[in-house]
Formats: structure tokens, C-alpha cells, sequence
């Protein structure tokens, strides 16, 4: 008779520790991203204003609240670091976004 092979499953067996180098190199590729980025919270009163979504550091990020006609309110806020999976974008598409949605729902800028 001849030797059993014993079947390990994947979830059986534990992951290899990384080497430093190849955590290194995962640091690295992480902070080149995040020094590019950051992400960007869309605050409003009305949920289908809400959003969060990565944007080029630099941009100047507008100050404020706006407000449309029925109560609504938007502000966008600096979050400070990009998240990941989510949405790049630039902060006039961001308002673009915003303002089109707005207009879908029937909101009005408050003059």
C-alpha cells in the first residue's frame, strides 16, 4: 500500500507571515496613495445628498452650507485621508453630482 496524502483545505492551513520587505513595499504603495488623496463627506439633510468619495489633494473644498429652498442643507467636509473602494472624483464633479441630484428631486437653491 502506498502512502496517504493528508487534504488540507485552504482555511486550514495558516497564511505565511509577511517579510518585512513585502510589508514595507504595502506600506509604501499605501502612503503614495494617501499622500495623492483624500476623501470628501458630503453632509446633507436629505440622505440621497449623502455621499463620500476620494478626491486629488489640493483642491480647494468649498466652505459652508448651502441651502435650497425647502430647508435642505449640503456642506462637504475634509475628511483627511482617502478611503479605499470608494469613488474618485474631482470637487467639481463632486458639485455636479450633488447639484444634479438635487435638481432630479426637485430642490431649488434658496436665492
Amino acid at each position: 500500500m502506498g502512502e496517504v496524502t493528508v487534504q488540507r483545505w485552504p482555511w486550514e492551513v495558516a497564511p505565511a507571515e509577511p517579510t518585512v520587505e513585502e510589508t514595507v513595499k504595502l506600506l509604501q504603495r499605501d502612503f503614495a496613495i494617501a499622500v495623492q488623496l483624500t476623501a470628501v463627506m458630503v453632509h446633507s439633510t436629505r440622505e440621497e445628498l449623502r455621499m463620500l468619495v476620494n478626491t486629488r489633494r489640493g483642491q480647494i473644498i468649498p466652505r459652508g452650507e448651502c441651502r435650497f429652498t425647502d430647508g435642505t442643507t449640503v456642506e462637504l467636509q475634509d475628511v483627511g485621508m482617502c478611503q479605499p473602494g470608494v469613488q474618485t472624483l474631482t470637487v467639481q464633479e463632486i458639485m455636479t453630482k450633488v447639484f444634479a441630484i438635487a435638481t432630479e428631486i426637485g430642490l431649488e437653491l434658496q436665492p
